[in-house]
């Protein structure tokens, strides 16, 4: 235990209602951005019947719920099938309430619409309103097995970007996992490190090979907290963001940070070696694919070990299936400078992120995932390791 000693715990996180389905509890969403993630019907911009057709993709990754973002009224036809279909995957569907309620002021009838349509949870972001929150979870309260997430302590799950706006360094992440963990005793975290409006994760940490590798750490601290995890589509690959060219739109050209937005926002690579890998049946898609995004596929990842894709899930499969994982607590190690460790308390995994430029020793442990080679036994720099 070199250089790593227990101090403190954080609060615990209570959130077990008798006679309530808690499924959501240590679920991991995907959040699907609906016009990216695979197109259905060869007009270049994804639906939901392209998501459809890769439900036995995301049953394979191990995702428990997928967040649907950027539905239209004109997708609608195709819910009812994919509500009904995405239960023999073993997988549940979250709908962003914000993409029906313009149809209809009456935000509980909404809500209601929606749960009886088959919906397993709603997104839910009204703003400053605490009307709304309330209304929203008397609404889910009737529903024992139904959850909502949004940005209030009014609701099963909350959300926050506290570690989307995080740097790569330990003493930040730690504060903001420590202040994510405080709030009402009622709701859990709901953990994110990336959504369609930020740049991702491998641009936001330094690009290149170094942005990936710190992406890698990041997925094991991210999918290693006890509470909600929600993963954006695309990050499971470690695509970058991408500086588009003026061309790429119709004209008028978006203002910078709009274009800045959609580079995270391409369409996911499948399968094949040039664009548009497999995203469309049309030339190309919505927006243009980099010609060298054939070696982040999803073909191509399958087949490698050692694959960010390779890594999401055998991390995700150690969290669904290994006790280790069990446990709302979190209890800190002291660690060496630049570096963190927290261990999940009643399942004992610790898991140790190293944002230092030097190799430093490892608590002792047996390693469950690494998101980087051990060079002997010591964690290298921009790397997370699972101990038990």
């Amino acid at each position: 235990m070199a250089g790593w000693t227990l101090v403190r715990r954080s609060a615990d996180l209570q959130t077990d209602r008798p006679g309530e389905s808690t499924w959501w509890h240590d679920a991991i969403f995907y959040q699907v951005f609906l016009p990216s993630f695979a197109d259905g019907d060869a007009d270049g911009l994804g639906d939901l019947a392209g998501l459809h057709s890769r439900l036995g993709y995301l049953e394979l990754l191990g995702v428990d719920a997928v967040q649907l973002t950027g539905v239209t009224p004109d997708d609608t036809g195709m819910l009812d099938k994919l509500l009904a279909d995405a239960g023999e995957h073993n997988i549940r569907i979250m709908l962003d309430v914000a993409d029906y309620v313009g149809r209809d002021a009456d935000l509980g009838r909404t809500m209601r619409e929606l749960l009886e349509l088959g919906a397993d949870a709603l997104h839910v972001d009204l703003g400053p309103d605490p009307h709304g929150y309330l209304l929203t979870r008397d609404v889910l309260d009737r529903h024992p097995s139904r959850v909502a997430m949004g940005p209030s302590d009014e609701l099963q799950l909350r959300s926050n970007d506290r570690l989307v706006a995080a740097e790569f360094d330990a003493d930040l992440m730690r504060q903001a996992i420590e202040r994510s963990m405080t709030g009402s005793p009622d709701t859990i975290p709901a953990w994110r490190l990336a959504h369609p409006d930020v740049l991702r994760q491998v641009t936001r940490y330094g690009d290149g090979d170094t942005g990936l590798d710190r992406a890698k750490a990041m997925a094991l601290v991210l999918l290693a907290l006890p509470g909600a995890v929600f993963l954006y589509n695309g990050e499971e690959l470690g695509l970058p963001s991408v500086e588009l060219p003026d061309w790429a739109w119709d004209p008028p050209i978006p203002p910078p940070d709009e274009r800045e937005l959609d580079g995270s926002r391409i369409p996911l690579p499948w399968e094949g070696d040039s664009p548009p890998f497999g995203f469309t049946g049309a030339r190309s898609g919505w927006l243009p694919m980099p010609n060298e995004w054939g070696p982040l596929s999803v073909e191509a990842q399958l087949e490698d070990a050692d694959s960010m894709l390779s890594l999401y899930r055998h991390a995700i499969e150690v969290r669904h299936t290994h006790d280790a994982l069990r446990g709302n607590e979190i209890e800190w190690y002291g660690a060496p400078p630049g570096c963190f460790a927290f261990r999940r308390k009643g399942g004992g995994l610790v898991c140790a992120l190293n944002t230092s430029g030097a190799l430093v020793p490892l608590p002792d442990g047996e390693v469950l995932a690494a998101s980087a080679p051990l060079r002997d036994g010591q964690l290298p720099p921009d790397a997370a390791v699972w101990l038990v």
